[in-house]
């Protein structure tokens, strides 16, 4: 109980003592007002402008001392020593690269520090290189753009009395300055200074300003007269200077690209591999944020590998389907398959697959022709019987119906329509299945090389043979073959070149039209003359071609109608590589790091002002950002 009591009063103790330090540390955070700040900036005639800052603090009582000023730069390529500051016309050394802010110095104050319920003024000058670019509108002006620093909105408070003004040389007209935009316009535009000194100011006032990021602009255009040099910018360096000194944009961009390659990695393994999805987005985050060019050039490879990727998926989607089969090697060659069986094994697209069984049943029969585009079929009606029924009628016809044909068939009969619109899912993921389970034991490479040597067989025995009736009939016999080769089109086409063009013999028996390319028909029972007029009339060539034409775009629109998430194959629905086991295993190693490590703590604070910015067209450069710790 006395060991209870003691914990409670010593967590207590804890808690107090660091109340006490949080309520010292607030009242020692910096609080101020600016109650004024002017900015002169004065343009030279090699690009550069000078700055001159006046800038009234007021420190409220119980703050922190105003002992650090964070000046905002309009770049990096800025010169310390050309730099000078002080405060109450004191001068200040000890200027140096901020520490507070990302593009800025600091100005010590050292023991003129402004103390609580004080107030000073700070005054700060300083020569930018490159502030002066050529006017992307008008190749005969310059342009030049500079916004006022600002302070933390933590620190400061209030309103300021902003005043700005842009110096110009002596050759430039006041008549002849030009405001680039209504909302930036000056409010006076005035001569200043006695006899060659004597030279245009732009003036802009607001007796009322909150001092933030968003600070106005003090932007003009003005002839180059009397330049001897101005900053030139393409559109593609303006892109590259506004991208590089946008760091919202940046951080939008950095946000979209995260969103992109979290939508590309995950698509690429199938939703696994977080850990390493977090480690490799953290490592593009950092290199984007350390180098806005590489930042850019991301985009086009993210762009290009989604381009891959989709393509890669897509091509699994058609092509890679075959479950994992039980096969042997040296196990010998499964003989006896039918061409669609075979065009399984070799993985060739499930749309050409489903070709080969629709035409293989209009062949035999069982399936009735009713119109060509898009194909539409129906089931003969002797064949619309039960399954043993079938097999019955198909004996007497001298015809087999195979046993992964009676779920097409049956789909058909369920359907009505156009064949590219007919859900085969069931009947195609049996299709798949029956290989698998035909190929246990076999070798499957023999076997796929057997096959892909019976299709190049029948290609050959069809091109080797003139007589046209016997080519007709060996081609008829090998159809759904010659259909698997990869050049089968270039086959057909080349019949027809030399006058020998090839119908099939479920098509010549047809007593319908076939459509041709040049508008006009063919009509069936095998008549060699077409029924268009003379002046339409139709050449073979364009019959055969057109059928080939046709048979390619039927094979096409079956693209779509196999799903194979939805086959019941168990095969993934999508992605191309398994990372779940680099999630164990780097999920691993973290936790042993994390157990390894020692306890510690540390920290930091800081924060302060904005930006600094530099573009062109109305090209600019922008002075901001700022402390006042």
């Amino acid at each position: 109980m006395k060991q209870t009591r003691v914990q409670s009063f010593a967590i207590a103790m804890v808690f107090l003592l660091l109340g006490l330090i949080a309520r010292t540390g607030w009242s020692q955070a910096y609080q101020f007002t600016v109650p004024q700040m002017d900015l002169q900036v004065y343009v030279q005639p090699d690009a550069s402008a000078r700055l001159e800052y006046r800038i009234v603090f007021k420190n409220l009582a119980g703050a922190h001392p105003i002992d650090v000023v964070d000046v905002g730069l309009p770049h990096r390529n800025y010169d310390i020593t050309n730099m000078s500051a002080s405060i109450n016309g004191t001068p200040l050394t000890g200027i140096q690269k901020s520490t507070y802010i990302p593009i800025g110095v600091e100005v010590q104050l050292g023991n003129l520090a402004i103390p609580p319920g004080g107030q000073g003024e700070f005054r700060f000058e300083c020569t930018m290189p490159d502030m002066v670019y050529l006017d992307t509108t008008d190749k005969s002006y310059a342009s030049l753009q500079v916004i006022p620093t600002w302070f933390d909105p933590q620190s400061q408070s209030g309103r300021t009395v902003l005043k700005g003004a842009i110096h110009f040389l002596p050759t430039v007209k006041a008549e002849e300055v030009k405001y680039q935009n209504e909302s930036l316009k000056y409010t006076d535009l005035v001569l200043f200074g006695d006899g060659e000194q004597k030279h245009a100011v732009a003036i802009w006032q607001y007796d009322s300003w909150n001092l933030s990021s968003s600070n106005t602009k003090f932007a003009v255009s003005f002839p180059k007269t009397g330049m001897q040099r101005v900053v030139t910018i393409g559109p593609l360096g303006l892109f590259m200077k506004w991208f590089r000194e946008s760091p919202e944009v940046q951080f939008t961009s950095l946000g979209a690209l995260g969103i992109l390659f979290g939508i590309i990695f995950f698509r690429f393994s199938h939703g696994t591999g977080f850990v390493l999805f977090f480690i490799l987005g953290a490592v593009i985050g950092i290199v984007a944020l350390a180098s806005p060019e590489i930042h850019l050039l991301t985009w086009p490879g993210m762009i290009g590998l989604l381009f891959l990727n989709e393509r890669a998926l897509k091509r699994r989607k058609t092509k890679t389907y075959l479950p994992a089969m039980a096969t042997v090697e040296g196990g010998g060659i499964k003989r006896g398959l039918t061409a669609p069986q075979a065009a399984v094994l070799l993985e060739m697209p499930m749309s050409k697959v489903l070709s080969l069984v629709v035409f293989g049943l209009i062949k035999k029969s069982v399936l009735r022709k009713l119109g060509d585009n898009p194909l539409q079929v129906d089931v003969a009606p002797e064949y619309l019987q039960s399954r043993k029924s079938r097999l019955q009628v198909a004996g007497d016809q001298g015809m087999v119906v195979h046993d992964y044909e009676h779920a097409f068939i049956d789909a058909i009969v369920e359907h009505r329509g156009a064949v590219k619109d007919c859900n085969f899912n069931v009947a195609m993921g049996g299709l798949i299945k029956s290989v698998a389970s035909r190929m246990a034991g076999f070798d499957l490479s023999d076997t796929q090389v057997y096959y892909r040597a019976i299709i190049q067989r029948a290609c050959k025995e069809a091109a080797t043979i003139g007589d046209i009736p016997q080519r007709d009939e060996a081609v008829d016999r090998n159809f759904e073959w010659i259909l698997m080769d990869d050049h089968w089109t270039d086959i057909f086409d080349g019949w027809a070149r030399s006058g020998r063009p090839y119908r099939p013999w479920w098509d010549r028996r047809s007593s319908g039209p076939v459509i041709v390319n040049g508008g006009g028909t063919w009509s069936g029972g095998g008549s060699s003359q077409p029924s268009t007029p003379e002046t339409a009339r139709t050449s073979l060539g364009e019959v055969a071609s057109s059928f080939a034409g046709w048979t390619e775009n039927t094979m096409a629109s079956f693209a779509s109608t196999i799903e194979p998430a939805q086959m019941g194959l168990n095969l993934p629905s999508g992605g191309i590589l398994d990372l779940s086991g680099v999630d164990r295993v780097t999920s691993d190693v973290f936790s042993a790091l994390a157990d390894a490590a020692a306890s510690g703590k540390g920290g930091g604070g800081g924060g302060g002002g904005g930006c600094a910015c530099a573009c062109a067209g109305c090209a600019c450069a922008c002075a901001c950002a700022g402390g006042g710790r």
